[in-house]
């Protein structure tokens, strides 16, 4: 993001075009009178995600399917498997 200088009177007499180009060009503009900054005019920020994690968590549903054979209630291993596991990776 840019930056550009006007002065106040500058500003005042071409505010329309120069708030059109804040959208068109993503800059930054800083507004003088006697030489100092007395205001900054810049683009608005993005705007924030809407929803709520419950609207997020939903968002999903139906997309995925399970091969096959395959149980989603059925255990991940069967019970000999975690017997034979070492005792660092249960």
């Amino acid at each position: 993001m840019s930056t550009r200088q006007l002065t106040l009177s500058d500003f005042a007499a071409h505010c329309v075009e120069e708030i059109r180009s804040l959208q068109e060009e993503n800059t930054v503009i800083e507004i003088l009178s006697s030489g100092k900054v007395v205001a900054l005019l810049s683009p608005p920020p993005a705007p924030a995600m809407e929803g709520t994690l419950a609207d997020w968590m939903g968002g999903g549903a139906g997309l995925m399917s399970f091969g096959p054979n395959y149980d989603p209630e059925a255990p991940a291993f069967a019970d000999d498997d975690w017997e034979s596991m070492p005792e660092e990776e249960k």
